[in-house]
């Protein structure tokens, strides 16, 4: 079984499904998408749609993880600061993309709130949508794994390899977590799978920039941009 994981897609469902036929899921291999599937990009309906066919799909091997752009979805009453955050980041795209189709973005919550999950463990690697600082992963409060912007460039987690996105960077980058080593990850090669630190795989689409994908293999890992 190989296990995929696609980073933030915010709208960019032509994107999302190019990474699909790239990686290439089959019926036996795991796929886990970092959260933020809506806003930035144009086609949030449309990735909604491409993620509700995935979970009827994979089933249990399918696993969609919380981040910050579901969670202002998932409330039914926000802030006044976070929703001018998300005007800020792109909620007005979702709504325009739902309306263009007949629907309202909030059809979406009901499906969120029943499958959107806080982190996922495996046996080699974890991810979460944000990041990590403490062992086992689920002592992690939700702010931390769902919206911190500032744990994983502090780059001190030591602890379990865990896969992130949620800090839009222009390539995937390792955090070995000693507070100054990181290492940029070239796509298109196999690596050892590292047994700590944090890779954050967030390379800014609907940003302009790329949707990255990962694909895990035994001991061994490789990155696939589109």
């Amino acid at each position: 079984m190989r296990t995929i994981i696609i980073g933030d897609i915010h709208g960019c469902d032509q994107a999302l499904r190019r990474m699909l036929e790239k990686t290439g899921p089959g019926e036996e291999d795991r796929l886990i998408l970092l959260g933020d599937l809506f806003d930035r990009g144009p086609e949030s309906w449309e990735v909604f749609q491409t993620v509700r066919a995935l979970d009827e799909q994979m089933g249990e091997r399918f696993v969609l993880l919380k981040g910050n752009h579901e969670d202002y979805l998932m409330q039914e009453k926000l802030t006044l600061t976070q929703k001018m955050i998300w005007d800020r980041v792109g909620r007005r795209a979702t709504e325009k993309s739902f309306r263009r189709h007949g629907a309202r973005m909030e059809d979406a919550r009901p499906f969120l709130k029943e499958k959107c999950r806080l982190y996922w463990r495996g046996e080699k690697a974890q991810a979460v949508h944000a990041g990590v600082q403490v062992e086992p992963i689920e002592e992690n409060d939700e702010y931390t794994l769902v919206h911190d912007h500032d744990i994983v460039r502090r780059n001190a987690y030591q602890g379990r390899f865990t896969v992130v996105g949620h800090i839009a960077i222009d390539f995937p980058t390792w955090f070995r977590g000693d507070g100054e080593t990181t290492e940029w990850i070239q796509p298109g090669e196999w690596f050892p799978l590292p047994e700590t630190g944090i890779l954050c795989i967030d390379t800014g689409c609907g940003k302009g920039g790329k949707l990255t994908g990962m694909v895990i293999e035994g001991d061994r890992y490789l990155l696939e941009f589109v």
